[in-house]
């Protein structure tokens, strides 16, 4: 697996369901391994299945010539791939969420900047490109070759293609690194940002948002989700799980940050803790935890609840973990000793307690 934002927070998502499938012991090898290499690793270590994402197709194939069950997650492949078996992106959800924000911001003009030969960065190309020609918005690209994207002169370059373009527009980015990008290129150019120009990203980085200036808003893809489903994907080619186990994927969500409108301070920090809740929703959070996580006091994340919602932090943490939960239990593929180690309770019996005080119902109810 790769080691971008996306691969690491996927890898996040499988490592937490490994308590599920008896500890799994996990190691992570370099997507760059060749086939020869990977075969005399496995003659001297036992693996029971692989999890992949990042593989370049002729390893990926091979791999797939194995006596052992694998999961592909897409990552640059075109899109005929045919080993891909892994849960995959939502592209069409990306073009549709920028584009209906920057309708909601009523700009005229927007543009996608595009790493050129990166299949995901062409599908968000698509998507957003679809979107805005369907609702008659003018829309152009910006490619970046791959020598110039890691470098000042990807800056320089967005800063030459925005300044004709007219003002104000929307401008969604393949992913948080070319959208810092674009702040960066603004800045060159004096554009005042969101003003004249409205940015989003791709991934939700949130320590790459988050210190950029402005912040950056960007599309949450829910990568640990994506994790979390391969991994149920393997323990059913296992069978550790039943064939008919599901595991429903979050939809993909635009996390609104002060780079593409003025934001409500209450707001944003109202925002960072769902953010922070939706990543770990079966984790029994206190109230100091998220206030930390949003960089606020306690108090301040209880003023900033006040203002934009009428439930407080701790019943919204009890709200969120008892939905997520109930979902496990009706999804039936896990013991309800499972779901309760899973939510960290010790024993069944603290499960119960919590769920009939939640709903008034046992946790056999949802089965």
């Amino acid at each position: 697996m790769s080691s971008g934002f996306f691969s690491l927070e996927v890898l996040r998502g499988v490592l937490s369901m490994r308590s599920e499938f008896s500890n799994w012991d996990i190691r992570c090898i370099t997507p760059q391994i060749t086939f020869s290499e990977l075969s005399e690793y496995i003659q001297h270590t036992h693996f029971d299945g692989i999890i992949a994402r990042g593989l370049n197709p002729e390893l990926a194939r091979s791999i797939t010539q194995l006596p052992i069950p694998s999961v592909f997650i897409r990552a640059s492949e075109d899109d005929s791939a045919e080993y891909i078996n892994g849960p995959t992106v939502d592209d069409q959800a990306i073009g549709r969420l920028a584009g209906e924000e920057f309708s909601l911001l009523n700009l005229g003009y927007w543009g996608f900047v595009h790493w050129d030969g990166v299949m995901w960065s062409e599908a968000r190309r698509r998507s957003f490109h679809s979107y805005a020609t369907a609702r008659a918005v003018s829309n152009e690209t910006l490619s970046l070759p791959e020598e110039t994207r890691q470098s000042w002169k990807a800056v320089e370059q967005i800063a030459q293609w925005l300044k004709p373009i007219p003002k104000p527009c929307g401008i969604l980015a393949c992913n948080d690194q070319a959208g810092r990008d674009v702040i960066n290129a603004a800045h060159l150019l004096g554009l005042s940002i969101p003003d004249e120009i409205a940015i989003i990203g791709v991934d939700n980085d949130r320590l790459l948002c988050e210190s950029s200036s402005p912040s950056l808003s960007s599309i949450d893809l829910k990568g640990a989700d994506i994790g979390r489903a391969a991994a149920i994907s393997l323990a059913k080619q296992l069978g550790i799980l039943k064939p008919e186990a599901h595991y429903a994927l979050q939809p993909a969500q635009l996390i609104v940050r002060e780079s593409s409108h003025e934001v409500n301070k209450a707001m944003l920090t109202y925002q960072k803790a769902l953010d922070y809740l939706a990543a770990r929703p079966l984790k029994n959070t206190s109230v100091s935890t998220l206030a930390q996580s949003c960089g606020v006091s306690r108090r301040g994340l209880e003023r900033a609840f006040e203002k934009c919602t009428q439930t407080s932090p701790a019943a919204l943490i009890r709200d969120i973990r008892i939905k997520a939960i109930i979902e496990l239990l009706r999804d039936g593929s896990a013991s309800i000793e499972s779901v309760a180690h899973q939510a960290g309770f010790s024993e069944a019996s603290g499960l119960s307690n919590f769920v009939k005080r939640m709903t008034g119902k046992t946790p056999g109810d949802f089965r």
